[in-house]
């Protein structure tokens, strides 16, 4: 058993890059992977669109809450043992999905996976500083923002094309296939790199914890992103229904649409890099926000004037998601950043809760109709607006906390 701490060898720096990138997708890819079958499974378990809609919310949920644990976990007993023992999980949830034909069970299991795989976002974020420093861990946080990012790009397409050669089901054997890959990266390829073990002290933690809610800067943060993803989950929950069986494209059809979605965000992302220094991050977001209000809008008004059709389904969305991009990472940084002695507790709050907030959105849209379109475009635009409304609201809320700062120092 390795000794934490003492002795430890080296992990090669090209092996951790690979280990860090396989685990930045997976969490992202077993929601997007089978999206573009939802409809065929809820006719394969013979439940509602409803019921097979909730195993994408429950997954979420459930990977919320794990982020909460293997945190402490990591930095008390191991980054090894930690991540060992959420892919063990991820894998028995995996194994049930691929023996049940009963939806309980299925939907069990989609709730074990999550909480599994949520090991995956926590502990690659804490390997990274282990193994890297200065220049280098800025360019391996770079190529794990990228694979994060890849996941929602890439499973719909992968997905498209399992469920069109081999069935539905093939996208949750690549589920496993892909959990075994990274059990193997994780055995024999990683050895432990915790420096210091932390002592799980429950009364600091708690005090800590309460700190960090007590903050409204940090509601308002987290309450934006959690409205700017749960948007855009949104889109893949309710899109297959009407792009399948209203619209009646083929999956691969819809593959590629989320293709291009993913792509999109990614895009959004990507070009805060392109403009960083030359628009500040306030401007920035509060534009970004009212474009994507305008953009809702248009989209409720053009599915009350002509109904559903690809280009009014499609067409909105695709800005809607480019600048969620945007957004995203802006509140990010502005969050992390709040609380700088606590930041790794910070950071699993911070997914926790905007997890949770866009499974709500995600629950909420399971629940839309799929035939028309007015439902969903509704949704976008009550989004957009309290997206909207948060964004100038914490922007104006720095402005005064920085003029008082400045009034006090003459």
């Amino acid at each position: 058993m390795e000794r934490i701490g003492m002795n430890k060898p080296l992990n090669h720096p090209a092996l951790m890059l690979l280990l860090i990138v396989a685990l930045a997708p997976i969490g992202q890819m077993a929601i997007d992977i089978y999206v573009t079958a939802l409809p065929e499974m809820r006719s394969a378990f013979q439940v509602s669109q409803q019921s097979i809609q909730l195993s994408v919310t429950a997954y979420l949920v459930s990977f919320a809450c794990g982020q909460l644990f293997y945190g402490p976990v990591a930095d008390a007993y191991g980054r090894k043992t930690a991540l060992l023992a959420g892919l063990g999980l991820y894998m028995l949830g995996s194994l049930i999905i691929l023996q049940t034909e009963q939806f309980s069970l299925f939907l069990l299991a989609r709730v074990i996976q999550g909480l599994g795989i949520a090991s995956a976002s926590v502990v690659m974020k804490a390997i990274a500083p282990d193994t890297f420093s200065g220049q280098k861990l800025a360019h391996v946080m770079t190529y794990m923002v990228i694979g994060w990012g890849m996941g929602p790009i890439v499973a719909p397409v992968i997905g498209a094309q399992l469920q069109k050669h081999f069935g539905w089901a093939s996208c949750l054997y690549f589920l496993f296939g892909y959990g075994l890959v990274l059990c193997g990266l994780t055995i024999f390829g990683y050895k432990e790199s915790l420096k210091q073990p932390v002592p799980l002290r429950p009364k600091v933690m708690l005090g800590n914890i309460v700190s960090i809610f007590r903050s409204k800067e940090f509601h308002l943060n987290f309450l934006t992103m959690g409205l700017c993803y749960g948007v855009l989950l949104t889109f893949n929950l309710c899109a297959p229904f009407m792009v399948q069986d209203v619209l009646h494209q083929t999956p691969v059809f819809f593959g590629n649409v989320a293709l291009a979605m993913g792509l999109t965000y990614f895009a959004g992302v990507f070009s805060n890099r392109i403009i960083a220094g030359r628009i500040r991050p306030a401007v920035l977001c509060k534009v970004s926000s009212v474009v994507n209000l305008i953009c809702a809008g248009g989209m409720l008004f053009l599915a009350n004037r002509y109904g559903l059709t690809l280009w009014t389904l499609i067409a909105p969305p695709l800005i809607i998601t480019f600048f969620a991009g945007v957004i995203f990472p802006n509140l990010m940084a502005r969050s992390v950043a709040l609380f700088p002695q606590v930041a790794g507790l910070a950071s699993s709050l911070l997914g926790f809760s905007f997890t949770i907030c866009a499974g709500v959105i995600m629950y909420v849209s399971s629940l839309l109709r799929v035939d028309v379109l007015t439902p969903l475009a509704t949704l976008y635009a009550v989004v957009a607006a309290l997206s909207m409304l948060m964004i100038f609201h914490l922007y104006s809320m720095r402005d005064a906390a920085s003029a008082k700062l400045a009034a006090e120092r003459r």
